[in-house]
């Protein structure tokens, strides 16, 4: 007798504080799910336990065990990143997520059906960046899963959230502490596209709402989410009670705040020119690959076959590949470059002497640094400025400036100085990474 007191006891205490909970505890939209679905979910559920696992888990009814839209609201947020950062740092929280993992899939009555991790980063920086920042974050939390549980990579779906403008906006709503809410409220609520969003806040009080916000608002947006996803009818056993699920709405549907990008995974592939060269009425054309993230190899080729006057000629064939590491991502922002450069010439610029290489190419090495942007929503234009400095080597023989003008001289020499400078325009294309295999 007095056993089934306290287990009623406890049932009650469940049910209040289920009624009372928000948050981490929601778990579906009763009303959203159809016509055909008003009755109520029931799940049969043991109450001894039970608390240690309901900041892990959501249950999902089976026939919505795909929808984003009902676990958005209750993902758990073990992770969060530097700016910039996708390094994964242990913590206490990411223990006990582990460990409520083991015991999920060990559980008899839980019916597991799979772990949904997301990443995600503050609105910020460059898009295609915060992309990559998303991509990252979540596949390094993912592989933590993986590599500290029996976790079969089956039952893991890892999702890019991209920029988090959706949990910015909960804030918001929620009580974040920021002057001009309102208004910022209001660009949201009537500007869908995000970078144009980010230009009308930035417009606020001179920029100053943007600053406060980067620096008080955004920093837990750059995380990395999980949520352990479980059918609402676990096995039933006879001595288990049952009880119905709460109702909770969620504030807002997060897939309308986060499209996906047009290309998932990609790598960027650039044709280029260099202005500086065309204006010195030098053919050029170049290639950048990217090799890794942040890494690429950029390879211009420089021809001019012509004279421009019969005294005047700027004849070469010359190439200068570069090896690039940059600070955000590839085609985007700062980066500094290793360089060697190989050139043959037959040059006169002046009416003393020709000067022609005597089949010994010059060559050299330097250093660079650059800065590269896109133009337009499709980032498929951009501009790259850059200079470098490093030596030269070379060998020369000089023949007098007219026509079958004999050799008077020859020479070789060191350069010291400006070896590289560009203002290249560039088209690029996003090429998806092959997928790899675990």
């Amino acid at each position: 007798m007095l056993c089934n007191c306290m287990r009623v006891c406890c049932l009650l205490l469940f049910v209040f504080t289920m009624g009372k909970a928000g948050g981490q505890e929601n778990f579906y939209n009763q009303d959203s799910l159809g016509a055909e679905e008003t009755e109520k979910d029931t799940v049969s559920l043991d109450v001894r336990g039970l608390t240690d696992y309901l900041k892990y888990i959501t249950f999902l009814p089976e026939k919505r065990i795909d929808s984003v839209y009902f676990y958005a609201n209750t993902s758990l947020v073990p992770v969060v990143f530097e700016v910039n950062k996708y390094r994964l740092v242990p913590t206490a929280q990411l223990d006990s997520v582990v460990e409520a993992l083991r015991r999920v899939q060990n559980d008899p009555v839980i019916r597991f059906a799979y772990v949904w991790v997301g990443g995600s980063a503050s609105p910020e920086g460059p898009p295609r960046w915060n992309y990559q920042l998303g991509e990252r974050r979540s596949r390094v939390l993912a592989d933590y899963l993986l590599e500290h549980t029996s976790l079969p990579s089956s039952r893991l779906r890892v999702e890019n959230l991209w920029e988090d403008w959706y949990s910015f906006e909960v804030a918001l709503r929620n009580g974040a502490r920021l002057e001009n809410k309102d208004a910022v409220l209001r660009i949201l609520e009537e500007e869908k596209d995000n970078q144009r969003r980010k230009q009308l806040i930035q417009g606020l009080d001179g920029g100053r709402t943007w600053h406060r916000i980067i620096r008080d608002v955004f920093p837990p947006f750059r995380n990395a989410r999980l949520v352990i996803v479980c059918y609402t009818n676990p096995l039933l056993k006879p001595d288990l009670m049952e009880m119905p699920l709460p109702n909770r709405t969620p504030a807002l549907p997060v897939l309308s705040a986060l499209p996906p990008p047009a290309v998932e995974g990609r790598r960027v592939v650039a044709l280029k020119t260099n202005a500086l060269f065309v204006a010195a009425l030098t053919a050029n054309l170049g290639v950048e690959v990217e090799l890794f993230p942040r890494w690429s190899l950029d390879v211009p080729v420089w021809y001019s076959p012509y004279d421009i006057t019969p005294t005047r000629r700027l004849r070469l064939l010359a190439t200068q590949p570069e090896l690039r590491w940059w600070l955000r991502a590839v085609a985007e922002g700062h980066f500094f470059g290793l360089h060697t450069h190989v050139v043959g010439f037959n040059v006169s610029i002046n009416d003393r002497g020709r000067y022609q290489d005597p089949n010994h190419a010059l060559w050299g090495m330097g250093l660079s640094y650059g800065y590269a942007f896109s133009l337009g929503k499709a980032e498929r234009w951009g501009v790259e400025l850059t200079v470098g400095a490093g030596f030269a080597e070379y060998s020369y023989d000089s023949y007098r400036n007219w026509e079958n003008g004999p050799l008077f001289d020859s020479g070789s020499g060191h350069y010291w100085g400006i070896t590289r400078a560009g203002i290249n325009l560039s088209y690029k294309w996003f090429v998806p990474r092959k997928p790899k295999n675990r």
